[in-house]
């Protein structure tokens, strides 16, 4: 079975049944290479959450490429027939080989969704502009993946809070090797730097929305 990386909601083992209730082998592990990074436009905070393109706290978690970095992330194995559903909701990343190191010191490469390009989105995972339509136009205009956007509260909240119950230390990893789209603000520092920001916000997003990474 293939073996998937995950690195945001993801870490909490229940959080990942929710998205693929038939995985297996769930363990914490190490990425290699890449850093978590707030960067990506996501449709669900328009179709359900109220958000509007006249804000820039509209950002989902993704990663970038990081050589000679490492977080703290999770891998699991997932049947061939959820792969087709996972790869539905995850639509707007591209998927990549990374390595894993599990609590063993095995090292093993693993199927991880990464940040990819606006002019490669809709070359290469829309067919035709009616599809794009469907999935993007209808909700948003801009860019996709930008530089200059901040988390969306809800679901940062809501990815704070399921990584916060893995543990305290996988929460002060997340902390600290996870950034602003500017790839180079932690989210420790803007959480201190944002005193208004309302942690309880996540109580209102579900597992079941799309991007959990």
């Amino acid at each position: 079975m293939p073996l998937i990386a995950g690195y945001g909601s993801l870490l909490s083992e229940a959080s990942a049944r929710e998205t693929v209730p038939d995985l297996s082998g769930f363990e914490l592990c190490r990425i290699r290479g890449y850093k978590r990074v707030f960067d990506k436009v996501a449709m669900v905070f328009f179709e359900r959450h109220g958000a509007t393109a006249d804000r820039r706290d509209i950002a989902a978690l993704s990663t970038r490429p990081a050589p000679g970095f490492e977080m703290v992330g999770c891998r699991f194995h997932v049947p061939d027939a959820s792969l087709p559903a996972l790869f539905e909701r995850e639509h707007r990343y591209r998927w990549v080989m990374a390595e894993t190191v599990g609590p063993d010191g095995t090292v093993t490469p693993a199927r991880m969704t990464t940040a990819t390009t606006d002019e490669d989105y809709l070359l290469n995972k829309c067919v035709t502009e009616a599809e794009y339509e469907r999935r993007v136009g209808r909700f948003y205009r801009g860019k996709l993946w930008r530089e200059d956007v901040l988390p969306f509260p809800t679901y940062l909240a809501f990815v704070l809070r399921a990584v916060r119950s893995v543990s305290e230390a996988v929460y002060d990893d997340f902390l600290d090797t996870t950034f602003l789209a500017d790839g180079e603000t932690t989210i420790r520092t803007y959480l201190a730097e944002t005193p208004d920001w309302d942690a309880s916000a996540g109580n209102t997003y579900s597992y079941l929305d799309e991007e959990p990474s």
